[in-house]
């Protein structure tokens, strides 16, 4: 069969199969894997143990003891200059929070009224699962596929720790892998090739303890200076980013696909040119009476493409100066440059030609305003695109969920995109 027959080949099974699809997400989805804590043991050894069943190999690497472990699967058989492929994702979940506000338990995995539900629905399990569906399927029917494919399974994405994708890569793992197609949840006819960089830190300011029944007269509050210090940092905005020119356009009409399609409203698109600024956590003080000796303040910055990480902190200490605050800042969580993956690359054209096919001629990539693993795979050299299966407003809320036939487009279109990437031996 030429590739155009084992494509089609492959839809109809996966049509046919849908069932035992929707069940394995659904499975995935009942084992919790919240993080933090982020011991993935239990969902690592479920992955390995269905690729196993299937006579595939399947290494569970990463660190046993803290259960940041990840797993990993590799077929065919690459020569020199070859495609290698890796379809991969997280399963790794944010906390389900107050159990009380879900109208169904949070580890459900079932199908209702067309939607999977539960925790990592959209986030990603739901879109592992057809990644893992379609790499076992491709080995069960024989699919003669040219090149190398990996399956990848990871912890530690939620908390932007460093023992999943970044230590799968850093050890090597994945040497010699040319592209990649990340199950990240995405609007089902935008696949995501680019996003903004990630800038968290911690800023911590001194004052002078004093009683409070003196203040202002006595004493420094390190809370009213932090105070003065968060207004002033909202100046991050006024920044002017410098964008490439092979981007602009892809940022301009990302600008328009958020304000059309998002559901935020006019405006949003415009954090796609600017720093936002998220003062999420504050701290200060040891006591109502006590003026406060200190105080911490946890800082989320993103940095649009055309700037970068230092060029932002240089600003936030000019800002800190120019107010007469001094501050220390620790680096926090989350860190990586704006990084992004041409509309021109094959694998972007590959899986969104695919995608045009399958389900919406009107098909194209867009940049993301928050962060994930792509950021490490572009770091390391790697072109990805993200592209799975998500009902986008309950990601990391309460009821979060997916509509169950996106679930089944998202594995139709990894497998149409590993094939057509990969192709077939000559000989099939």
């Amino acid at each position: 069969m030429d590739t155009a027959a084992w494509e089609q080949r492959l839809l109809e099974e996966i049509d046919r199969r849908s069932d035992e699809l929707l069940e394995l997400a659904g499975a995935m989805i009942r084992i919790p894997s919240e993080n933090p804590a982020g011991d993935c043991t239990e969902i690592a050894d479920f992955t390995a143990a269905w690729l196993r069943e299937r006579g595939l190999d399947a290494d569970v690497i990463g660190d046993a003891a803290t259960g940041r472990l990840n797993v990993l699967s590799r077929s065919g058989d690459t020569a020199a200059g070859d495609r290698h492929l890796v379809l991969t994702g997280h399963y790794d979940v944010v906390p389900v929070g107050d159990t009380a506000r879900w109208s169904f338990p949070p580890f459900a995995g079932d199908v209702v009224d067309g939607y999977l539900r539960g925790r990592g629905a959209s986030d990603m399990k739901a879109g592992l699962a057809g990644a893992l569906f379609v790499y076992g399927l491709l080995a069960e029917l024989g699919v003669p596929v040219a090149g190398s494919l990996t399956f990848l399974g990871v912890c530690d994405e939620e908390t932007g720790d460093r023992g999943g994708a970044d230590w799968v890569l850093e050890q090597g793992y994945l040497d010699g892998v040319t592209a990649g197609v990340i199950a990240e949840p995405a609007e089902r006819s935008h696949p995501t090739i680019g996003q903004k960089g990630s800038n968290w830190f911690r800023m911590i300011i001194d004052g002078k303890p004093g009683h409070g029944s003196l203040q202002p007269l006595h004493g420094v509050s390190a809370n009213l200076l932090a105070a003065k210090a968060i207004v002033a940092l909202q100046k991050l905005w006024d920044m002017t980013p410098n964008a490439p020119e092979d981007v602009r356009e892809l940022i301009a009409e990302s600008k328009a696909y958020a304000e059309e399609r998002e559901g935020y409203g006019a405006g949003i698109g415009d954090v796609f040119e600017h720093v936002t600024i998220n003062i999420g956590r504050i701290s200060g003080g040891t006591s109502t009476n006590v003026v406060a000796d200190r105080a911490i303040v946890e800082v989320d910055t993103r940095v649009p493409i055309g700037l970068t990480r230092e060029q932002v902190n240089d600003r936030i200490l000019e800002i800190l100066a120019e107010e007469g605050i001094e501050a220390t800042l620790e680096p926090l969580g989350f860190r990586s440059e704006p990084n992004w993956t041409l509309p021109t690359d094959p694998i972007v054209e590959t899986l969104i030609g695919a995608l045009r096919d399958i389900s919406d001629p009107e098909a194209k990539g867009v940049l993301q305003w928050a962060s994930s693993d792509a950021r490490t795979f572009r770091s390391h050299g790697i072109p990805v695109l993200q592209y799975g299966p998500a009902e986008l407003a309950t990601i990391h809320g309460f009821d979060e969920k997916a509509p169950a036939a996106d679930v089944v487009l998202a594995a139709k279109v990894y497998a149409a995109t590993t094939l057509r990437y990969l192709g077939l031996h000559s000989a099939a």
